[in-house]
């Protein structure tokens, strides 16, 4: 039974669909979230129920993991559980019904970073290297001992991006170590409690950039936060979206105080300047900083973030 809901976690369900092709596994189901409201009133679909719809695999939906619905899925004769960035704690029960026979996909290199946005606060924390853990999975979140685990070295990305290396490293872990696991070749390794660190989910209202802080750091919250929740600034009342930006040199002026240098915008940070590279200013398209700069028309010396 694999459980997953956002994109990250199709690679995985991939990587078990190849598994079952070459009669590694069975898969007698897939547990994602509910469709939730979009734009416009429209339902959006997760993306593991898309990919498994396509795959014709049953799917079930609940809102959470109650008696009744550990009931259903266990009618299913489940044997092992998968899971992947479901987004709901595994209930201790569906555990025990399966003697513990479970494997947890986790975008970090454990104990660093247990959380929903492990990926996210890898970035903030200007971390050198992130990874995939494939663990053991246990009702306590992202706690089980560690069965094997693959690395990559963070590049000058996006959370978004990296998610997309990420997920797929996820996957070929998956399929790699599955066999394994299954022949009991898999040694357990606990992890180490005094280094653990959390990432719980991103606030929308910390996508706001504090001038205060320096460049670099800010230059990592820009890419923690897109695709989503996204980092902005607001500029004469309006909230600016910040997709991309870099450091520029300078120092000795107001933080906050927006300058045009060869016809892009820098703003003063605590440290060195932010140039804007690419924004998005609401109700508009994604825009090169200095394609923003030139409808602004003019911008005054006391012209400042936030205004």
């Amino acid at each position: 039974m694999f459980l997953g809901t956002p994109e990250f976690a199709v690679r995985s369900l991939e990587a078990l669909e190849r598994l079952r092709e070459s009669g590694v596994v069975q898969i007698v189901g897939v547990v994602t979230q509910p469709d939730r409201p979009a734009s416009r009133g429209v339902l959006r679909e997760p993306a593991v129920k898309v990919s498994a719809v396509a795959m014709g695999l049953p799917v079930r939906q609940p809102a959470r993991l109650d008696e009744k619905e550990v009931a259903a899925i266990l009618a299913l004769r489940p044997e092992l559980l998968v899971w992947s960035a479901y987004g709901n704690k595994i209930p201790k029960s569906l555990l025990t019904a399966v003697s513990g026979r479970a494997l947890n996909v986790h975008a970090s290199l454990l104990p660093r970073w247990r959380g929903a946005a492990p990926i996210a606060h890898a970035i903030l924390a200007g971390d050198p290297e992130t990874g995939v853990s494939l663990m053991e999975g246990t009702a306590e979140l992202d706690a089980g001992p560690i069965l094997a685990e693959t690395r990559t070295k963070i590049g000058d990305e996006t959370r978004g991006e990296l998610e997309e290396r990420l997920a797929k490293l996820g996957g070929e872990l998956l399929e790699r170590e599955m066999p394994r696991y299954l022949a009991g070749k898999l040694v357990r390794r606990p992890q180490d409690t005094k280094r653990v660190t959390l990432a719980p989910k991103l606030e929308p209202r910390d996508g706001e950039l504090d001038f205060a802080r320096p460049a670099g750091e800010l230059v990592r919250r820009v890419r923690a936060y897109t695709p989503d929740p996204g980092a902005f600034v607001m500029f004469r009342g309006q909230r600016i979206g910040v997709l991309r930006a870099s450091i520029a040199p300078g120092q000795g002026t107001a933080r906050g105080t927006i300058e045009m240098r060869e016809g892009r915008p820098h703003v003063a940070a605590g440290a060195e300047w932010l140039r804007l590279d690419e924004v998005k200013p609401a109700g508009k398209r994604a825009m090169s900083g200095a394609d923003w700069a030139r409808g602004l028309r003019d911008v005054r010396p006391d012209d400042r973030v936030p205004s």
